[in-house]
């Protein structure tokens, strides 16, 4: 990855807008980053870090500090802008930080935005927008995260020189996030939770077996604690088989007494069954004599009404007839209303078709005639189609006549349209030429148009940054005027102040001398004084007053001193004054602004000649369509048959045709078809009204017999009914009235035929039933009190003996369940025991407990993981260190410790070439220190890089650590990272040694203001 372009502001102690363009010294490949502790140097590296992730790699940083406190909630909002290259693809992310700031309004809470686009011929394409969406596309295209670049690519101050310093505990956590080593751990947490899970398993076991013994109180007292502790199933089983087999023989004991109880029980529950029902049908017999005597009283009642019931029921029988008698008469007379309208009917229509007959006339006479005009129209039309076939013929000798001189035009046109189109042809060539002229002319002020928009930014942000220096000038001049005026007041002040002291001198003689006369004696010496006082001259002056306002001058002439100074050491003198450097932008602007209306007005006369080429297209077009058509009629022009026999044809068929008249012929044709037309339609129309006429008279004449028919026959029905009727009066009642009477109260008599019957009923049940009884009319209750008794006594017993023999069961099924549980815990007692050994095994090997012997090293899974990758850091920190140090120091991993205790395994020790021994990190000097960290960075940058895919890493930023290296030191580091620069990388260091900067040409430096904090400066 390599910076292209950084632009942040109001971002920590940089409060105006900052740019950096990077491309201006990727030629360099390596720059300094300089200036004062303290003036925002490391800044810039945040920024990076905060526009790729969003954090910022200080300790106990606070993301509320990102926002620089020069600014306040009325000005605008603080972001962070950054370009940067991967693989020759150019990406931009721009990122703003939670903040107070304004937006459409002043004190806005403004949250944490992010985008995040790639550049494709100068097109930004937004990849992704959010944090969390972008964080996670940022380590997808960079191929690291937050953690891996920043021991990457920046080397943050102080952070390299902890890592070498750091015990194995420190480097473990640290190369865990770079190398995500904390699934290994996960693994050995999971192993030694496993095993301590596999312990308890073992202990509930024998917690479970307890458990089932102590719940079971059977158990309880034959099992003791000592076959519990040495978990011995066999013997507590064969204990329960005993214990089940004792139960067995108590179960059987009782269960004999119950069946002779059951027994006794059933012979007392069949007296006293015999002795209920006899008492039952006593009491029965008694009840249905009472009920006979109660029916009784009512019997000649419902006699009466039985009787009525009879005749109601026959006039319900006879009804049918009666009403089918009536309905016959009733239909007797719609039948012959229905006759006389048929009748009338029949008349209407023969006289109607005798007028129709009428009408038609002789309709032989008549087909005739037609048949007769119908011939004449066929003769007519074949003279007709004579007269058509001639016109055809003479047309076709026109037609050949003219073809021939038609022939010559077509060839002659073709010719010349020939020769039109390739002048049009020619005209397209030169508008074609013309058109890439334009075009290369448009492709010619694109470029300068771009090439002045390039200027006009460039001089846009000289111009940003002259306003600012202006402003800064006449902000200078001002506060030069301020602190005149100031330095003044402050001079007239030191003298008020020095009178006002004076003047508190006076006062307090004054006050002594006033005590002195009044009391006559000196409060120093205690003499007595007589003589004349005299008082000194005073101002009623307020001192602290004057201290105040001299010492808030005094404290003003030093800040306006001190802004004085910010504001001159921030002032480029030597910048242009911003009304030139607008002069100079207004006129690459207007340059700009001409080659757009230039580019429009040169766009417009090339799409104007896109027209007109494509309107001689077009004209091409349409001349090559009317050759063709001429050709295709020349071709046809070949087919033509001989003229002279046309000619021949036409006088035949001429002289054949002499002695008609053509138009008198179509009018004789014309009147015919009509006369048959209307003739052939009148006789069609009166022959379909007297077909109908003659069907609708033999319908009426079929309706007049059937109905005829049918009164004749409903006659004689109506006599046969009043007949049946009369018989049926005659059989059941004295008159039609007496038939009438009962018909009219059948419906409640039919009603109430279910109480008559039902009484009936009742009435012979009852006598039926007692006459079965009647055993039982003199008999007394047999007594059942005791027999009760005893019953209750035998089911007291049987109660007993059933639940002594569902207590013993009940034991049994606890004592069975107990030894299936009691086998259950066994097989998983056995189970869980081996792999509770392996598991144990499993978790010491992870956790390094079973290294804890002679010539092994103690580590745990994770640290043995990361040693592994330690080791290779190791190995290409070496090759620099080597290079660095002349062959003096090797860096080697630690693999004893004193404390057994304590994890190792990622601790460094020094071999030192030049005496033979290893010695400890910790012996290094300051600078030795330095080259040793700075090798170990550069190590663990190479094989995060190799790590992660062989990831290439373009750039490398170092921040501080030079001062501590002597000259020799400092040029071997110098070397060293001029041999990085080598492998195409662009280098950035940040340190304030002189011996550095005077040593590379590229820098940015930076310095800062109290007033307006961090600004810098691209030198190259």
């Amino acid at each position: 990855m390599k910076p292209v372009k950084l632009e942040m502001y109001g971002f920590m102690t940089y409060k105006n807008k900052t740019f950096i363009d990077f491309t201006k010294i990727y030629d360099s490949k390596i720059f300094i980053i300089s200036g004062d502790t303290g003036s925002g140097k490391t800044t810039i590296f945040d920024a990076i870090s905060f526009a790729l992730f969003g954090e910022i790699q200080r300790e106990g940083f606070n993301s509320k500090d990102i926002r620089s406190d020069f600014l306040g909630s009325d000005d605008p909002i603080t972001y962070v802008d950054f370009y940067f290259e991967i693989d020759g693809k150019n990406y931009r992310i721009k990122r703003i930080p939670n903040q107070k700031a304004k937006k459409t309004r002043v004190n806005v809470n403004v949250s944490h935005s992010v985008e995040f686009y790639k550049i494709e011929n100068k097109n930004e394409i937004l990849i992704s927008d959010g944090p969390q969406k972008t964080d996670k596309k940022i380590i997808e295209v960079i191929g690291l995260d937050y953690n891996q670049l920043n021991r990457v690519m920046i080397l943050a101050q102080g952070e390299f020189s902890k890592f070498l310093k750091s015990n194995s505990d420190e480097k473990a956590e640290l190369l865990s996030k770079i190398f995500s080593s904390y699934l290994y751990k996960e693994i050995e947490e999971k192993l030694k939770e496993a095993s301590k899970n596999s312990k308890r398993n073992l202990d509930m076991i024998s917690n479970s077996l307890e458990n089932e013994i102590v719940k079971n109180e059977l158990l309880g007292d034959k099992v003791d604690d000592e076959l519990i502790k040495l978990k011995d199933f066999q013997k507590i089983i064969d204990i329960i088989e005993d214990l089940l087999l004792e139960s067995e023989k108590n179960i059987q004991i009782k269960n004999d007494e119950k069946l002779s109880l059951n027994k006794n029980l059933e012979n007392e529950n069949s007296k006293l069954n015999f002795y209920e029902k006899e008492n039952e049908q006593i009491e029965n017999y008694k009840n249905l004599f009472k009920e006979k005597e109660k029916l009784l009283e009512d019997e000649s009642f419902y006699k009466n009404l039985k009787k009525d019931l009879v005749y109601a029921e026959k006039s319900i029988a006879i009804k049918p007839y009666y009403e089918s008698f009536l309905d016959l008469n009733k239909s007797q007379k719609d039948l012959k209303t229905k006759l006389d309208f048929e009748n009338e009917n029949s008349n209407f229509i023969e006289k109607e078709l005798e007028e129709n007959k009428t009408y038609l006339g002789n309709k032989d006479e008549l087909l005739k005639i037609i048949d007769k005009k119908k011939e004449n129209i066929v003769k007519n039309l074949e003279i007709l189609n004579k007269f058509e076939n001639l016109q055809k013929i003479k047309d076709e000798l026109d037609k050949n006549k003219k073809a021939f001189e038609d022939g010559k035009n077509y060839k002659k046109s073709i010719e010349n349209n020939l020769k039109e189109k390739e002048k049009i042809n020619e005209k397209i060539r030169k508008k074609s030429d013309e058109l890439l002229d334009f075009s290369r002319n448009l492709e010619k002020i694109t470029k300068k148009s771009h090439n002045a928009y390039q200027k006009v930014f460039e001089i846009q942000n000289f111009y940003e940054k002259a306003i600012i220096n202006d402003e800064k000038i006449k902000n200078l001049n001002d506060e030069k005027i301020q602190f005149d005026k100031a330095n003044k007041a402050y001079e007239k002040a030191k003298i008020l102040l020095d009178r006002a002291k004076e003047n508190k001198k006076s006062i307090q003689i004054n006050e002594f001398r006033k005590d002195l006369k009044e009391k006559g004696i000196c409060p120093i010496c205690g003499r007595i004084y007589k003589g004349e006082i005299e008082f000194l001259e005073s101002f009623d002056l307020d001192i602290e007053k004057i201290k105040k306002d001299y010492f808030d001058l005094e404290l003003k002439i030093n800040l306006s001193k001190d802004k004085i100074s910010d504001l001159e050491k921030s002032i480029d003198f030597n910048m242009e004054k911003a009304e030139d450097v607008e002069k100079n932008l207004q006129n690459y602007k207007n340059e700009h602004e001409n080659l757009k209306k230039s580019y429009e007005k040169v766009r417009e006369e090339y799409e104007e000649e896109i027209k007109n080429k494509k309107a001689l297209e077009n004209e091409a077009f349409e001349l090559e369509k009317i050759i063709g058509d001429l050709e295709n009629k020349l071709e046809n022009l070949g087919n033509l048959n001989n003229i002279e026999e046309l000619e021949n044809k036409f006088k035949i068929k001429k002289e054949e045709l002499d002695d008609f008249d053509e138009k008198k012929v179509i009018e004789n044709v014309n009147f015919d078809k009509k006369f048959v037309e209307n003739e052939e339609g009148r006789i069609k129309k009166i022959d379909e009204k007297i077909k109908k006429l003659e069907k609708e008279k033999s319908s009426s004449n079929s309706k007049v017999e059937s109905l005829s028919s049918y009164i004749k026959i409903n006659q004689e029905k109506i006599l046969k009914a009043e007949n049946i009727f009369e018989n049926k009066i005659r059989e059941n009642f004295k008159c039609i009235d007496e038939f009438l009477k009962y018909l009219e109260k059948s419906k409640d008599l039919i009603d109430r035929k279910e109480e008559i019957q039902k009484y009936f009923e009742n009435l012979n049940n009852i006598s039926i039933r007692l006459s079965s009884l009647k055993d039982y009319a003199n008999k007394e209750k047999f007594e059942t009190d005791k027999i009760k008794e005893k019953i209750e006594n035998l089911k007291n017993i049987l109660e007993e003996t059933n639940d002594a023999v569902f207590s013993l069961k009940l034991n049994e099924t606890r004592l069975k369940d107990s030894e299936n549980e009691i086998y259950s815990i066994e097989k998983n007692f056995n189970k869980l025991k081996n792999e509770d050994g392996i598991l144990y095994k499993l978790s010491k090997i992870a956790d390094g407990s079973l290294s804890n012997v002679s010539g092994r090293e103690k580590l745990n899974f994770e640290t043995f993981v990361l040693s592994h990758y330690f080791r290779k850091i190791l190995s290409l920190a070496n090759i620099r260190l080597k290079e660095m140090t002349d062959g003096q120091f090797t860096m080697i991993r630690k693999k004893q410790t004193n404390d057994k205790r304590k994890n190792y395994g990622l601790d460094i020790e020094i071999l030192d070439a030049n005496t033979g021994k290893i010695r400890s990190e910790a012996s290094l000097s300051g600078g030795e220190s330095f080259i040793a960290s700075l090798a170990l960075a550069l190590g663990l940058s190479d094989e995060i890089s190799m790590e992660n895919g062989g990831i290439k890493i373009d750039t490398l930023f170092i921040d501080e650590g030079f001062g501590t290296l002597s000259d020799d030191y400092l040029e071997k580091a110098i070397r060293t990272i001029e041999k990085l620069s080598y492998d195409n990388k662009f280098i950035g260091l940040i340190s304030h040694v002189k011996e550095l900067k005077d040593a590379i040409d590229a820098k940015i430096e930076v310095s800062y203001s109290k007033t307006e904090g961090s600004s810098l400066k691209v030198v190259v």
